[in-house]
């Protein structure tokens, strides 16, 4: 046996915007898609200004934790990460079976400031809920609707005869609020049990070509440029297939951001930057798959209807027509817009920027459709 990766979502960086508590009781969901005997948990604070502290970790098969058993930390229950860093815990002699509802709960009696943070939106793999107290047991809501956060836990090793291909669905918000990344988990984890596994790289807010601009707190979560995590992602991960979607925010950040509106996006060095998103996956040995831009609409009076709106539009059509002439592409776009070039309502999660379940699913069955044609 050996360890495998079985489940992953990376943490976004929210030392601009950290959450402080008193106590802290959260816990995670994932689903499972290898067998194994034993699990280990990572714990991520790369991101927070001082060392965190949980007084105790817990595994279970049971939401409820009627039956857990305790995380150590080289041979001690009390998990201490020092800023800047990731730890992982101790092997959990617990038999896991492919599609099963794994547990992790994390506890707190300190007040400390969190700036590892996860989220989700779709809830069917993965899930998540905390409450500000050391004793209480959070929730779990299963909903599409409503943010789900949790904070450090970033990462779940298999000890596995499994040798799962690692999928690896990467871009902006599209993507880490996995209404897309976590369709596409249902459809191959019922396709290919213990031979597949799904994870989420996500950022919300992220973009090819540039980082997170400065000029606001919010968005300086937005993280790194696709183009300079892409190497980082497919090294550590080691992804058989990436999916991206991305290039929204490069058009529409301009509109919004001060620094952003100096930053050159244009229809060529957007091309340019997918070329060298593709060598970048090559030369990892990663298959590669894109999504078209999707349509989106501001016109909630957040950004008027100003010609730099129009133009950035006109720019979307023009990228996805170049990028149609990629084998990599799936044009996305088609799938889920109407005659006018907006988001059909049946799969517009609301804000006319981002799809619902419904949404999700129609584009992972494009997605999962081509993984399968390429096997």
């Amino acid at each position: 046996m050996e360890w495998k990766l079985g489940w992953y979502h990376s943490c976004d960086n929210y030392r601009t915007l950290p959450f402080t508590f008193p106590e802290l009781t959260e816990v995670i969901q994932a689903v499972i898609n290898l067998s194994g005997k034993a699990v280990r948990l990572n714990l991520s604070n790369l991101y927070g200004k001082t060392k965190l502290v949980f007084q105790k970790v817990e595994v279970s098969l049971d939401e409820k934790f009627h039956v857990k058993q305790t995380a150590t930390f080289n041979g001690v229950a009390r998990a201490e990460i020092v800023q800047g860093t990731i730890i992982m815990s101790d092997p959990v002699w617990l038999k896991v079976s492919a599609g099963m509802k794994l547990y992790v709960k994390l506890s707190s009696c300190v007040k400390q400031t969190y700036s590892d943070f996860c989220c989700t939106y779709d809830t069917t793999m993965t899930n998540a809920a905390f409450v500000r107290n050391y004793k209480g047991l959070p929730h779990l809501q299963r909903s599409m609707t409503a943010r789900r956060g949790w904070f450090c836990l970033n990462e779940i090793n298999i000890l596995t005869d499994n040798m799962p291909g690692i999928i690896n669905m990467t871009g902006d918000s599209l993507v880490e609020m996995g209404q897309i990344s976590a369709s596409v988990a249902e459809v191959m984890y019922r396709a290919y049990p213990e031979e597949v596994v799904v994870v989420n790289t996500g950022i919300s807010g992220g973009r090819l070509l540039y980082d997170a601009p400065d000029d606001e707190q919010l968005y300086q979560t937005f993280g790194l440029s696709l183009l300079k995590r892409a190497s980082t992602e497919a090294q550590k991960i080691n992804p058989i297939w990436t999916i991206a979607f991305i290039g929204s925010n490069d058009l529409l950040m301009p509109l919004l951001s001060k620094e952003a509106a100096g930053q050159t996006v244009t229809v060529e060095t957007f091309l340019q930057g997918i070329l060298q998103l593709r060598r970048t996956l090559v030369e990892r040995n990663s298959r590669f798959i894109l999504g078209t831009i999707l349509p989106f609409s501001l016109g909630h009076g957040t950004v008027p209807h100003t010609s730099r709106y129009i133009q950035a539009v006109e720019k979307r059509f023009k990228i996805n027509q170049q990028l149609y002439l990629l084998p990599e592409t799936i044009d996305c776009s088609r799938i889920v817009e109407d005659e006018n070039h907006c988001l059909k309502a049946e799969y517009d999660f609301g804000d006319h920027l981002h799809l619902n379940k419904r949404g999700g699913q129609k584009i992972a069955a494009a997605i999962c459709a081509k993984i399968s044609a390429g096997d």
